[in-house]
This record gives C-alpha cells, sequence and structure tokens, in this order.
C-alpha cells in the first residue's frame, strides 16, 4: 500500500500525513558513488529513485542495514533528493498540502514512465508523474557529471519546452517550471476545462542547459523524452454535480450557478453572470467584458475554506486556475474556477462577496504641477483618495520606455479595483497623454467586502508614479483624469449551500 509522507531533512526524521510510519529506504550506488536515497524495491521489485514511496515489512532488518552502511560511509557526501510527497507542504502556501496528489496517490495514478536520458554528461530523469482532466504534474530531475541534482540549469523558454498532446495529436497544454522545489523541477500544466481525452502524451523537447542571463554557462545536446499516460480511469472517477441558484444584486448583475465537477486532483466551479440593459450603458462598447467576482466558501460554522480575489488578511487560496468568457450575448459571461479541492463529505456554502466591472468615469481634478511639491492636491471620488505629491520629468533609462517622461508621484488608497483603470493627463486646451504606472502597490482588508489597494508611500518604497510618455516639459497646468473605473460593487447579501452528489 502506498503511503504518502513529508520528511524533515534537517534532523532527518520522517513521519506520514495519515500516520506515523517510517518508510524503508536503501542506498543505491551510481556511477559517482552513493548518489541518492532510494526506495529498495518497487512492485516489480527493482530498486529505483521514487517520489511516492513503498512501505516494506523487513523494516528493522532494512534499517539496520541502512544504518550500517551510514556509518561505513560517515565521511562521504551524500545526495538526498526530497521526494515530491515530502515537500508538498513546501509546494504550496500556508502550509497546506495538496489533497490532489494525496488522492491521485490513493487511487494508484501515479505514473511511473522510467525516463533516463543522457548527453553531455547530464541526465535528464523522470519517475513520477500524475494527470486528470484538472492538471499535469510532473517531477523532472537533472543530473550533473558530479552526480548532484543540478535545480538551475534547466529553463522552460525557446530552447526548451514540454508540450502535452491529447489521443488525436492535439497539443492541449504546456508545462512550466512552479519553482518552490530545490532537488526537482515540479512541472505543471493545468487545462483551463476538463480534459476528454482517454490518454495524453508528454513530449520533451530539452536542447540547452544554462542560461546567460543567469550566468551559468550553456550546455548545448539533446534531452528529448516522450511518454504516455492512459486517462480514462481518471475520467471514470469525474463527478458531475448541477448546480440551482440565482441571485440579482442591486446594481444589475445576477449570477447562476451551473454545474461542479469534481475531479482526481481538482473541483470545478462553473457558474454564469448577466447584466441588465441599466448596467451594460455603465460599460458600453467592449468594456462590460472586464469583469472580476469575488466569493468564498465556508462551512457551517461560518469558517473559510477557500476565497477568491479577496483582500481579505490572511485567507485561504486553492485556486487553480479561472476564466471567462463571453457570452452569445452583450453582458451574458461564463466563468469557471478549479480549485485544489472542496469537502466532499462536510456542508458548506457558496457566499457571494461582490464584483468589479470597468466603466466610464471621467473623475477629475486640476493642479499646478509645478506647485505639488510645496501644496499637495487630493483626488478624491467614489471612496477613492489619493494624494498628488509632485511632478518631475524623467529620462531613460529611469522611464518605462525609451521617451522621456513626465512622471506624477501620488499615494493613497483606492477602494475601487486598479485592474482596468485608465487614467490620461490632459494639458487645459492643448495635448492629452495616455499614462502608465510605476511603483509599488499593495492591498488591506480585515473582511470580505472592506479594504483598499494602497499605492506608495514610505513602507512600500517611495511614492507611486503615473508616467506620461513624451511630456518632456512642466506644463502651467495639468488635469488627471480617470476615464474607466474598475468599480466595484459589495452591497450583496447572497450565500447557498452547495449539495453535491455523493
Amino acid at each position: 500500500m502506498l503511503e504518502l509522507e513529508e520528511a524533515e531533512h534537517t534532523d532527518k526524521k520522517a513521519t506520514t500525513v495519515h500516520d506515523c510510519k517510517l518508510a524503508v529506504a536503501c542506498l543505491e550506488q551510481s556511477n559517482g558513488g552513493f548518489t541518492t536515497v532510494t526506495d529498495c524495491k518497487d512492485r516489480s521489485g527493482k530498486g529505483r529513485n521514487r517520489l511516492f514511496k513503498l512501505k516494506g515489512t523487513s523494516f528493522w532488518k532494512l534499517t539496520i542495514a541502512t544504518a550500517s552502511l551510514l556509518i561505513l560511509l560517515s565521511t562521504a557526501v551524500i545526495y538526498a533528493v526530497p521526494t515530491l510527497a515530502e515537500t508538498l507542504r513546501s509546494l504550496f502556501a500556508r502550509d497546506e498540502t495538496d489533497i490532489g496528489l494525496l488522492r491521485a496517490q490513493e487511487f494508484g495514478m501515479v505514473e511511473h514512465p522510467h525516463i533516463q536520458v543522457k548527453d553531455k554528461g547530464y541526465t535528464v530523469k523522470i519517475d513520477e508523474a500524475v494527470a486528470d482532466p484538472t492538471r499535469v504534474v510532473v517531477a523532472l530531475q537533472l543530473f550533473g557529471p558530479d552526480g548532484k541534482h543540478d535545480r538551475d540549469r534547466l529553463v522552460i523558454n525557446d530552447e526548451n519546452s514540454i508540450i502535452i498532446k491529447d489521443d488525436q495529436g492535439k497539443v492541449v497544454g504546456e508545462l512550466y517550471d512552479m519553482g518552490m522545489t530545490s532537488d526537482f523541477y515540479y512541472l505543471v500544466a493545468f487545462f483551463p476545462d476538463p480534459l476528454q481525452s482517454d490518454s495524453i502524451t508528454i513530449e520533451g523537447r530539452l536542447t540547452q542547459l544554462g542560461n546567460k542571463l543567469q550566468n551559468t554557462s550553456v550546455v548545448k545536446g539533446e534531452w528529448d523524452f516522450n511518454f504516455s499516460i492512459d486517462m480514462k480511469e481518471a475520467k471514470k472517477k469525474t463527478i458531475v454535480t448541477p448546480l440551482e441558484g440565482s441571485y440579482t444584486a442591486p446594481d444589475g448583475m445576477t449570477v447562476r450557478l451551473k454545474r461542479l465537477t469534481r475531479m482526481v486532483q481538482g473541483v470545478r466551479l462553473e457558474l454564469d453572470t448577466e447584466l441588465s440593459e441599466e448596467a451594460l450603458g455603465r460599460s458600453p462598447g467592449e468594456l462590460w467584458k472586464e469583469q472580476s467576482l469575488k466569493f468564498h466558501f465556508e462551512n457551517l460554522q461560518g469558517e473559510e475554506i477557500h476565497s477568491v480575489n479577496t483582500r481579505k488578511t490572511p485567507h485561504k487560496d486553492s485556486l487553480m486556475t479561472q476564466s471567462h468568457l463571453p457570452g452569445d450575448k452583450p453582458g451574458l459571461m461564463h466563468w469557471s474556477y478549479t480549485f485544489k479541492d472542496l469537502p466532499q463529505d462536510n456542508p458548506y456554502s457558496f457566499v457571494w462577496d461582490g464584483y468589479s466591472i470597468s466603466e466610464w468615469d471621467g473623475a477629475s481634478v486640476q493642479f499646478e504641477p509645478a506647485k505639488l511639491k510645496v501644496q499637495p492636491i487630493p483626488f478624491r471620488f467614489d471612496g477613492d483618495e489619493l494624494m498628488l505629491r509632485d511632478f518631475t520629468i524623467e529620462f531613460p533609462p529611469n522611464t518605462n520606455g525609451k521617451e522621456v517622461e513626465g512622471a506624477l508621484h501620488l499615494d493613497g488608497k483606492l477602494r475601487n479595483e486598479d485592474r482596468h483603470n485608465e487614467w490620461i493627463l490632459e494639458i487645459p486646451g492643448g495635448k492629452t497623454y495616455t499614462t502608465t504606472m510605476r511603483g509599488a502597490m499593495t492591498s488591506e482588508a480585515s473582511g470580505w467586502k472592506d479594504g483598499y489597494s494602497l499605492l506608495g508611500g514610505p513602507q512600500l518604497g517611495g511614492l507611486f508614479n503615473f508616467r506620461a510618455q513624451g511630456l518632456s516639459t512642466i506644463p502651467d497646468q495639468l488635469r488627471l483624469i480617470r476615464t474607466v473605473v474598475d468599480r466595484l460593487y459589495t452591497n450583496i447579501d447572497w450565500s447557498i449551500p452547495v449539495e453535491e452528489e455523493s
């Protein structure tokens, strides 16, 4: 029986997620000496590196043998490569375990492709991969001529790509490096829609190790590989539950729950939103398509399970992918969100906290740029509060491009969202300049519906800038105009139980 584990490598202790049993391990000798800690046998009886460990029955015999080897080799350098299972808690923020990988292991869906490709003294190894209609996870190791794992040499880019094809040969995804692990490459691809293919093929084209941008020497070679994964069992474990429930917010957005799709490695929520004619009038043309939803899940005690697009700190986030596509008429939007996990046996509710949408604005303030440093001017509209504090002319390389820029220095806070705001600087009776943003920003909130986005300030390393490319002199008068606002609506009071099919 497979048991997922996590290990504390600093003190050589190991504990399991499910219970406290030690894994059986022995040392495998390679060309460069004792280089990795491995399981003694897999199900075929052959010793090999594993990211998911197999428990044995001869624990004490093998433990004594292993201890003896360690004593004999106490002066040797041993490079232990932690397993994917052992590093799950470092892969995801806030000390959360990846339930999807645990479930994949429980169902026996961990694939062992036994990939080993050598060239120019470097070896690429892949011993574990997991795939379902939600995502693909691959643990890749790269060993150098000295037998050590090299975490810095492989960069996924134009020279190195790993693609995923369905059973018709169509490219359906591409793996990228999640980072966050020091002893193997944690490669992941997410599918925006549940994959329907009965099998997938993973094709790697690796031609370069090292990168000049990272100051590592470049080694050219061929480390190509491919292997297939059968998806039929994963598809059988997919459960689709239709959902019912709708609510219309006071300012004209209606949300309708559609379905919940539970897969081995994730849970996908689908819903639709639709805008009223009045709401569409505030977002003409294509503006209405720039939207964002805020919601969270909570249990019967009102405790947070997961949240989406919240400013609340701290919060729990297990969102893997999200997408929204316009429907067949203006104002209709199809949404999908895929989470690592949602409770299957315990009741919980969907709570809608708010939404934002791009709307025409026109809020403005006129000022004398040369006097801002001694006479700051406020911009206060619809809960947003900015203080304009200085205006300078900036030259390359201290610009966002190759041209001279006028820089409006400011700080403050935005109650509305900041993703799709559009700001311009206008010389009264003269030229208008579009602006780009430069500087640090963060958010703060204590609840689901309050909070602000903070722009600039001493704690963020200085003032925030609106940069106007081509504005090369300081005019006597300027007007700051917000032409589009990413308006936030939180006047919503709706929650609904989520009832899944067992």
